[in-house]
């Protein structure tokens, strides 16, 4: 059950309400004129819809596990650059460097943490509690919701802009290891095999996700030839596409 509501969590904690609310505003410190700073704002809210479509081809071939991963270090990074941009002195290149933050990390959001928790909230319940697994979910990302929106004005007067930035992108990095190391792929899985993957002890999986992780280091970054470590998951279910297939219907009256 740890697992669960992590995603939900994150899809808030990443910081993306604080842009969606606030975006004005965040523009206007950036010393844009009033109407830049709403074309601005509308600009990201265009591309948040824009870079979700994608979500309806990639999150069930790249994998809401595998989204995750990839689209929470590239956020990080986003927030980092748009809050170190309050830096440069006051000419067109700070306006456009924040800017340039605030769309990219849009860009990235939309496809990944955005549509994802969604999804796999909805997978991660079993059938019997799933109605009260979606309600806790729901309610875990609109009470952070709430939290971020009361809290922004207060925590950018107490950091700065920068500070309130780097506090965001800082649980970014917090959500992928917490996705790395509790956070199981659901992408393919009937419900009989969504049993057995959540079956697997956390320390288990916790143990596969750092696997995980330093295999990636060795071969794409060092260049090793190793094989990638295998998924934990209890006994009895393989994994694999054909388990989606329907079986054809039995016709007595069919010619053998």
């Amino acid at each position: 059950m740890v697992s669960h509501p992590i995603p939900s969590f994150l899809q808030v904690f990443c910081g993306v309400n604080v842009i969606a609310y606030y975006s004005s505003e965040i523009f206007l410190a950036a010393e844009f004129s009033e109407v830049s700073a709403l074309s601005a704002s509308l600009g990201f809210g265009i591309i948040n819809w824009l870079f979700a479509l994608p979500a309806f081809y990639t999150i069930d071939t790249f994998g809401r596990r595998n989204l995750l991963l990839t689209t929470f270090p590239l956020m990080a990074i986003c927030l980092f650059f748009t809050g170190f941009s309050f830096y440069i002195p006051t000419n067109p290149a700070k306006i456009a460097c924040i800017a340039l933050g605030i769309y990219l990390f849009g860009m990235v959001y939309s496809p990944g943490e955005g549509p994802v928790p969604f999804t796999y909230s909805a997978e991660a319940y079993p059938l019997y509690i799933r109605p009260i697994g979606m309600s806790l979910a729901t309610a875990t990302t609109w009470f952070f919701n709430f939290l971020l929106a009361v809290t922004w004005p207060s925590l950018q007067a107490a950091f700065t802009p920068t500070g309130a930035f780097g506090w965001y992108g800082g649980w970014n990095i917090i959500g992928f290891f917490l996705v790395l190391l509790l956070v199981p792929e659901t992408k393919e899985k009937t419900l009989e095999e969504l049993d057995a993957v959540f079956s697997v002890p956390l320390r288990t999986f916790a143990r596969y996700g750092l696997a995980q992780f330093f295999y990636f280091w060795k071969r794409y970054i060092f260049r090793q030839d190793i094989s990638p470590p295998a998924v934990p998951h209890a006994g009895g279910v393989d994994y694999h596409r054909d388990s989606f297939k329907q079986e054809k219907q039995h016709n007595p009256t069919a010619r053998v």
